[in-house]
């Protein structure tokens, strides 16, 4: 019998085993990967930009083209969302199935590694890119953060670390337990929490200490929230999307209130689906933004 401790690692080896190997791990760290690092290290830093399912405007969602655009956008994240396959290999896809996103149908842990090579995503002739391929594109060129929407750690983790990016992804989950799991494998793992009306950072930070940034829902986040996590000290991660997004496409002047009020409440990190029109009315609003070496990010792997 397998014991409940090992199964992770066990998990972890079979994704490798079914997926390229590497010889050595693959991803170092680039200027533009250490600036973003300091200021990803900073809670008092200026505030950084998460680009949204990677930049998904001219490219489909979860997609290699999405990080390319994201990156031209200058965003200092990018948010992607992880499955894992029925045989262990985990893959970027948000929904709970693959009809919305790509020309096949069913549950997105219920497929094949070999049946996902024969997907599309909607509008192209690739398939889901695997968390491998995703991570050696973003490899040295944007921060990743990684929404887990799978509870399987093992695999998930095993390629972050065979790609020597620990430095480079954060792990996000409203569940804390299953950024715990992930811990036990790797102590060195970023990981964001999320505070919600019906949580406490003491619940939901609980065993996870250090950590560098929370995920504020606009209703939990106030005066109160922001003060204390700005004493752990951490960053805090909140969207623009839905309202503020919605008023950056129509009329940006209308969103500076918003935007200025979330950096009254200690906010440093905003995602959203249209990074660099964000980038732009931050400074318009004069609220200052994060920004990384000058220069081309180096082309993705």
């Amino acid at each position: 019998m397998i014991s409940r401790l090992a199964k992770p690692f066990l998990a972890g080896a079979l994704a490798l085993a079914a997926t390229p190997a590497l010889a050595a791990p693959f991803c170092g760290e680039t200027p533009r990967i250490a600036a973003l690092a300091r200021q990803w290290a900073d809670p008092d830093g200026a505030v950084m930009i998460a680009a949204h399912r990677g930049g998904h405007l001219e490219a489909p969602e979860n997609s290699l083209a999405a990080i390319d655009e994201a990156v031209a956008a200058e965003a200092d994240f990018v948010e992607i969302d992880v499955h894992v396959t029925s045989d262990g290999v985990p893959y970027i896809m948000h929904d709970r199935t693959v009809d919305r996103t790509t020309d096949g149908t069913g549950a997105s842990e219920d497929i094949s590694y070999s049946d996902l090579r024969k997907l599309r995503l909607e509008g192209t002739d690739a398939p889901p890119p695997t968390l491998q391929q995703m991570l050696m594109h973003t490899c040295g060129r944007v921060l990743v953060d990684l929404d887990m929407k799978t509870d399987r750690v093992g695999p998930v983790m095993a390629v972050i670390q065979a790609l020597g990016m620990l430095d480079q992804v954060q792990m996000f989950d409203s569940d804390s337990e299953t950024l715990r799991a992930a811990r036990a494998l790797a102590p060195g793992l970023q990981v964001m929490t999320r505070l919600t009306t019906e949580t406490t950072l003491e619940a939901i930070n609980g065993g996870l200490a250090p950590i560098r940034i929370v995920h504020g829902d606009p209703v939990s986040l106030n005066r109160a929230a922001g003060t204390a996590i700005a004493a752990m000290p951490a960053r805090i991660w909140a969207n623009a999307l839905g309202d503020i997004d919605d008023r950056l496409t129509k009329q940006a002047s209308d969103a500076c209130a918003r935007l200025q009020d979330l950096r009254a409440l200690g906010v440093s990190t905003i995602q959203t689906d249209y990074p660099a029109l964000l980038r732009r009315s931050l400074a318009d609003c004069g609220v200052s933004a994060a920004r990384g070496p000058t220069g081309p990010a180096p082309s993705g792997g």
